[in-house]
C-alpha cells in the first residue's frame, strides 16, 4: 500500500489536555480513482499471478482528535453527528471473557440492545448483526503482513457501510428473505468499547458527520473476499473534519455510531483507530458489536 505524505504549511493549535495531533492515513485524492474505485482484498491473494491486494493510495494528512470528556453529557448526538458517548454503562464483558462466545452472545448482545433500545427509542425493532474482537498486536503497526491471532486496529478512516453496502450486508445475513429489509428504513449500528482500560492505546477516533462533504470527501470501496463482495465508504482529506475520542476509555464507556442508513438520509460517522503516543498501558483489547435498528 502506497504511502504519501501531504506538504502542508497550516500550523495547528496547541492542544488542550487529551487532545492529540497525528496524522491520519486517509484514501489519497488521486486521478485513479476516477478511472477505477478502491478496493480491498482481505483476503491473502499473494499466490494468485497479477492479483493485487489493493488500489488504495494513502496520504499522511494532519488532524487534531479532540479528546470528547472535555464536553458535557449530550453534546454528540446520533441524529447530528453521527456518533455519541455513553459514558458509565455497566455490562458484562471484559478481557477475561471476551473470547467466551456464550457470554458474548447470550449476555453480552442482550445488555448492548437492551442500552440501544432506552437510549433511541425511535428504532421499533434491533437485529444483531455481527461482532469483533480485536486484540492489538505487539507488531503492528511496525511489522505490517505478520501473523496475528486477532483482527487489529482498523487506522484508514472509514464507515463499514454505504448504503448500498448495508443492503448487501442485509442479503447476507438474509438470503432469500428480502422482505425483512427492503423498502424499510433502518440504520446498521455500531457499538465500541475497551475490553481493559483505562486504554489510550490506539483507541478509536469519530469524526463529526457536520464536518464531512460528503460530495467532496468520500468514496465508495469495495470490500472483497471469500464469500463476495461488500462496500463501504473511505475518506478523502480535509482540513475541515473534527475528531474526537475518549481519552481513558474504560470498560463501561460506548462509542455508539451510526455506519449507514438505508435511506441514505441520516448522519454517519466515520472512524479510525490512531496511535496516540502514550505508552501507559497494556495492547488495546476491544469489542465492536453491530445492530440493524429499524424505524
Amino acid at each position: 500500500m502506497a504511502q504519501v505524505e501531504t506538504v502542508t504549511t497550516t500550523e495547528l493549535p496547541d492542544p488542550r489536555p487529551g487532545d492529540v495531533h497525528v496524522k491520519l492515513p486517509y484514501l489519497a485524492r488521486s486521478p485513479l480513482y476516477g478511472e477505477e474505485k478502491p478496493y480491498a482484498v482481505v483476503y491473502d491473494v499473494s499466490n494468485i499471478p497479477s492479483a493485487k491486494q489493493t488500489n488504495h493510495d494513502i496520504e499522511l494528512a494532519p488532524q487534531t482528535v479532540i479528546n470528547a470528556r472535555r464536553f458535557p453529557a449530550g453534546t454528540f448526538t446520533l441524529e447530528r453527528n453521527g456518533f455519541e458517548f455513553l459514558l458509565n454503562q455497566p455490562n458484562s464483558l471484559d478481557a477475561s471473557n471476551a473470547h467466551d462466545q456464550k457470554q458474548v452472545y447470550n449476555v453480552f448482545r442482550l445488555e448492548m440492545k437492551e442500552v440501544l433500545r432506552r437510549q433511541f427509542p425511535a428504532y421499533r425493532s434491533i437485529i444483531y448483526v455481527d461482532h469483533t474482537v480485536r486484540k492489538r498486536s505487539p507488531l503492528f503497526p511496525s511489522r505490517p503482513g505478520m501473523p496475528v491471532d486477532f483482527p487489529q486496529p482498523a487506522a484508514l478512516p472509514h464507515s463499514d457501510f454505504t448504503t448500498r453496502g448495508s443492503f448487501m450486508r442485509m442479503a447476507q445475513l438474509y438470503p432469500g428473505e428480502p422482505e425483512i429489509y427492503q423498502d424499510r428504513e433502518f440504520d446498521l449500528i455500531n457499538i465500541w468499547k475497551v475490553l481493559a482500560g483505562p486504554n489510550n492505546d490506539w483507541p478509536l477516533a469519530v469524526c463529526d458527520c457536520e464536518s464531512v462533504d460528503f460530495a467532496k470527501d468520500y468514496l465508495a470501496n469495495d470490500v472483497i473476499n471469500e464469500r463476495g463482495v461488500g462496500e463501504n465508504g473511505l475518506m478523502q482529506y480535509s482540513s475541515r473534519h473534527r475528531w474526537y475520542y475518549l481519552a481513558d476509555q474504560e470498560v463501561d464507556d460506548l462509542i455508539v455510531f451510526r455506519n449507514s442508513n438505508s435511506w441514505g438520509k441520516r448522519a454517519v460517522a466515520f472512524h479510525a483507530a490512531f496511535d496516540p503516543k502514550v505508552t501507559d498501558g497494556p495492547p488495546r483489547e476491544s469489542i465492536e458489536m453491530r445492530f440493524a435498528g429499524f424505524y
